[in-house]
């Protein structure tokens, strides 16, 4: 198909989407309408580091001079923050045609089938190795939530499909 015919079709299934969403209804397809798979983690370290940060200053802060009420707003902006990154800001991978894509810390990452050194599965982890030195992204079933069981199943058609080292421990 040509890229204009997917924008559209792209553009057509979100519309019907939104319009079967709000009549109650399911959606028409499991995956995007571009083919794209997005696999969906979750990130507690950092709320939680964040919360424990909160919940220090609401400790330490309370009786010092000068600074009244601050403190409950220092302290709520802490917890606020952490559930904004709980809650919005989750880790994923989406499997495209030809491009795995990720978000990192700095923003959105991607990277072609052809940048890919290999992919290592194990029951609790998903390693993806890349031909820039040092580059590699892991997503754990602990740390980051991750469904590597139903992730599998497509990295390993990834894999087969564009002839990417896979690697299952």
């Amino acid at each position: 198909m040509s890229r204009k015919w997917e924008r559209m079709v792209r553009k057509n299934t979100k519309i019907s989407n939104m319009q079967r969403r709000k009549s109650g209804k399911g959606e028409i397809s499991g995956v995007n309408a571009d083919g794209s798979v997005i696999f969906k983690g979750r990130s507690w370290f950092l709320p939680m580091l964040l919360v424990a940060t909160g919940v220090f200053c609401f400790i330490v802060f309370r009786n010092q001079p000068g600074q009244e009420q601050l403190y409950w707003i220092t302290g709520a902006s802490y917890i606020f923050l952490a559930l904004l990154i709980y809650w919005i800001r989750r880790p994923f991978l989406k499997i495209d045609k030809k491009t795995l894509s990720s978000r990192r810390f700095g923003g959105d990452r991607f990277y072609d089938a052809d940048q890919i050194k290999d992919i290592t599965i194990s029951k609790d982890a998903i390693v993806i190795n890349f031909k820039a030195k040092g580059k590699r992204w892991v997503f754990t079933k602990i740390y980051h939530m991750f469904p590597i069981d139903s992730a599998r199943i497509k990295l390993q058609e990834y894999a087969e499909k564009y002839n990417v080292t896979l690697i299952q421990d």
